[in-house]
């Protein structure tokens, strides 16, 4: 009976923990597709609800801090880009969008700082980057 307890327990924890990084990926593209369709508010309780169902999803996050950024919500992305960044170190994307939310705020030294570590992290967006970097080059001179 004991036996039967614990394996009905065991198989429920893992089918909850499949449903719950499910459920991200369908939140998220439930959120893909409101933004689509200019439902704004929608689509960021949904990319929220994301991370909420799966706060160490450097996807979720990543999402949200996109869309935070692209509703000019400058603060919370880059809070939420650092959260990808603590979690995902290498990840480019992430100092790309901080990049582009230093941008947004005005503040150009560490928009470069992030734009070169995103570099240093994945020197194949080095080229992709360069016209940006140029732009920020002129602003210094």
């Amino acid at each position: 009976m004991l036996r039967s307890v614990l394996a009905a327990l065991l198989v429920a924890t893992a089918c909850s923990t499949a449903v719950a990084a499910e459920s991200a990926a369908t939140l998220i593209a439930r959120a893909d597709k409101y933004w689509t369709e200019g439902k704004l508010d929608k689509a960021g309780e949904s990319f929220a609800a994301a991370v909420a169902a799966e706060p160490k999803s450097s996807t979720a996050l990543l999402r949200l801090a996109g869309f935070q950024l692209s509703q000019l919500e400058v603060s919370k992305s880059v809070a939420t880009y650092r959260q990808v960044i603590t979690l995902d170190p290498k990840n480019s994307k992430a100092w790309i969008g901080m990049g582009l939310a230093y941008l947004h705020s005005g503040d150009t030294e560490l928009a470069r700082a992030a734009f070169d570590e995103a570099i240093r992290v994945d020197p194949a967006r080095k080229e992709s980057l360069k016209p940006l970097l140029a732009k920020l080059d002129e602003r210094k001179q």
